[in-house]
């Protein structure tokens, strides 16, 4: 049987890090050389501007992608990106709009697959694996704007997935318990 695009992994991942969140502040600040473990939110770095992304140009990215601030498409790698620039630029609500389209975009494909093999299959892996990072990164915004508990059950719900970006969950939680003790 031969492999379809849609089975095969199609999105390369970067790691955008540099986001610094502390319990004092509810919005995000790039960290400058402060020593201080950031969040880190990924990128899907070869499509829907992800290199505007990971170079910091988060208006243009943002711009490119809602076509002057309409969406013409409900796709992952948008919202994903989306959900990255807009957190970038301190537009918290519209970042929660577009981290939660991406998970719901995620969930309503898996919704359409019909057999229990999916789940071990090239494109159930391939799922498992961008929600894991979509989770993570809706984690790190709910954490931005003080939902500990709700950016921690991201964190772990992100890492039962068991998948190579299921790691951005592990040192997101890591983060988030340190600053939590801090606070204690």
């Amino acid at each position: 049987m031969k492999k379809t695009d849609e089975t095969k992994p199609k999105h390369q991942f970067a790691v955008l890090g540099a986001l610094l969140i502390s319990a004092t502040i509810s919005a995000p600040a790039l960290a400058e050389n402060d020593g201080a473990a950031p969040f880190t939110m990924a990128v899907i770095s070869n499509e829907a501007y992800g290199r505007s992304v990971t170079s910091g140009k988060f208006e243009q990215a943002i711009d490119s992608i809602t076509a002057g601030g309409h969406r013409s498409r409900d796709r992952f790698a948008d919202q994903t990106n989306l959900c990255v620039a807009y957190t970038k630029t301190s537009d918290l609500e519209k970042a929660s709009v577009a981290c939660n389209a991406a998970i719901a975009r995620l969930k309503r494909r898996k919704s359409r697959a019909s057999t229990s093999a999916w789940n071990y299959s090239a494109e159930g892996h391939a799922y498992r694996s961008e929600l894991a990072l979509a989770l993570s990164n809706r984690g790190v915004l709910l954490a931005a704007t003080g939902e500990i508990v709700l950016a921690r059950n991201d964190f772990l719900a992100a890492i039962e997935l068991e998948t190579r970006s299921s790691s951005f969950a592990e040192r997101n939680l890591d983060r988030l318990d340190r600053l939590d003790t801090e606070d204690a």
